[in-house]
């Protein structure tokens, strides 16, 4: 079928969201040429069944590869057997470039015996992990040796061995994480930070004061609102601006939504090799060879400019350092 007619309607359809996009498949195994699984499964299909010389057998077949791209597991029955008529051995599939093994996953949904390979070691990997592992029978397997883990086969014995086992070794490797690292990520307001944005301080070589270093202060960028059924609203993105207390000495930074209201610290002046330092107290300028300078003598210091937090909305939202919070602690 797949050398006289493929669904190339249906699967732009499903291709750019949903079941169809492989958007959950590349979240388990990143991959630099990642297909739509709606290209995968079409793929498959079209392989797999016949061209007959009837046009009411054709449209028939054609019907049932659209109806199959309605979802993971749509006409799974009427496909298998389908495919039983045509190959009453059982189906079988090679897939010579497989990459991360896409198209024998989806044959592997309809039962048909599919080998995937690939030159790359690290597509063979991905191959396993994603339609390989997840496809075998993992009851035989002994008991992973981590203290809690009788008691997490207790609380999860209905669930798949597979997935029980991949379940708590994330979690222990969660509670591991937080014990080592939760010093230095606190949680403040229910969240723990994503991360934190860092600057290089340097005295200014005119007023004394110690300033940031930072190129940019922008920290996410604006997004127009989504639109059709990706109605997701519109995202003004975030900054900071630096605030600079003369008569302390000291400065902070502040986040806030939108554009930069000020200007960044480093700073391309005419007629200068690189970057110019600009302190923001005095706005003295520090030439390129100045900060070098004192970089090489040690002077430099840091300072903590913005928290990340996880957001559901736009990925990481920014906000101002807690004073006295314990963030960003260092070892």
């Amino acid at each position: 079928m797949i050398e006289r007619w493929f669904p190339c309607a249906e699967v732009s359809e499903h291709s750019g969201r949903g079941w169809g996009s492989g958007f959950a498949e590349k979240s388990l195994f990143t991959w630099f040429a990642s297909r739509p699984l709606a290209q995968a499964k079409a793929a498959v299909v079209c392989s797999l069944l016949p061209w007959p010389d009837d046009e009411q057998e054709q449209e028939r077949l054609k019907g049932l590869v659209r109806g199959a791209m309605q979802g993971y597991d749509a006409n799974n029955g009427e496909l298998r057997k389908e495919l039983a008529k045509h190959y009453p051995q059982g189906a079988k599939l090679c897939d010579p470039f497989s990459g991360r093994a896409m198209i024998p996953l989806e044959a592997a949904r309809l039962g048909v015996q599919a080998w995937g390979i690939d030159y790359s070691p690290v597509a063979t990997l991905a191959g396993q992990l994603l339609a390989d592992y997840p496809l075998r029978d993992w009851d035989a397997e002994p008991d992973l040796p981590f203290e809690g883990y009788e008691q997490h086969k207790a609380e999860h014995f209905t669930e798949p061995r597979l997935l029980r086992d991949v379940r708590f070794v994330l979690d222990l490797v969660g509670r591991r994480y937080v014990e080592a690292m939760g010093e230095f990520y606190p949680v403040v307001n229910g969240k723990r930070p994503w991360g934190y944005v860092w600057a290089v301080t340097l005295p200014c070589t005119n007023c004394g004061n110690r300033f940031p270093l930072t190129g940019s202060l922008e920290l996410r960028r604006p997004k127009p609102a989504g639109t059709g059924k990706r109605r997701k609203p519109a995202d003004p993105g975030q900054s900071y601006r630096i605030v600079a207390d003369s008569s302390e000495g000291r400065f902070w930074s502040e986040v806030h939504d939108g554009p930069p209201t000020g200007a960044p610290t480093l700073v391309k002046l005419p007629g200068r090799r690189g970057n110019t330092a600009v302190c923001c107290f005095c706005s003295h300028p520090h030439p390129l060879d100045t900060l070098k300078r004192m970089m090489r003598d040690g002077l430099r210091d840091d300072a903590m400019l913005a928290v990340a937090d996880l957001d559901d909305q736009v990925g990481k939202r920014y906000r101002t350092p807690i004073a006295g919070g314990g963030e960003g602690r260092r070892s």
